[in-house]
């Protein structure tokens, strides 16, 4: 690949990035202008296909979020492929103040539109702030960690 269309979806991904990391709930239609119609984006709640779907779960985040946050610590571009390395910290009603670390694949076409948004991180960091489940899992994941003997 040419160092002219590295360069052109290197610039892409970090307007992608900046606008995640500027994201708040009377931006996410501008988030709109940058993913395809088909947009594929998969978190470990959400398959979900389209456009109005991918901003429906943004909207939603903010409707059940407060004080949301992304950090944006490292990315980098490979061809049409970009990975972001985040920081993600927020405050719900039913966990409190939250933080967690995590990855995001991102795929772009041709006309430099994101075409599939994958976004990797532990859930079971989140969802051990939950009242009972959060002992349950917190009991799991002590359980299977690693122990030096």
């Amino acid at each position: 690949m040419s160092e002219t269309i590295d360069h052109k979806y290197t610039e892409i991904l970090n307007h992608y990035a900046i606008s995640l990391a500027q994201l708040r709930p009377a931006k996410v239609a501008a988030l709109g202008e940058l993913v395809a119609d088909d947009i594929r984006f998969t978190d470990p709640f959400n398959q979900i296909q389209g456009k109005s779907a991918f901003l429906g779960v943004m909207e939603e985040m903010f409707r059940q979020l407060s004080d949301v946050r992304f950090d944006l610590l490292e990315w980098q571009i490979r061809g049409r492929t970009g990975y972001l390395f985040w920081r993600f910290s927020a405050d719900s009603s039913l966990t409190g103040a939250f933080s967690t670390e995590g990855t995001s694949r991102i795929c772009f076409n041709e006309a430099g539109l994101v075409i599939s948004h994958q976004d990797f991180w532990d859930a079971s960091i989140l969802m051990q702030q939950f009242p009972l489940l959060g002992r349950v899992i917190g009991y799991i994941r002590k359980r299977a960690a690693y122990k030096e003997e």
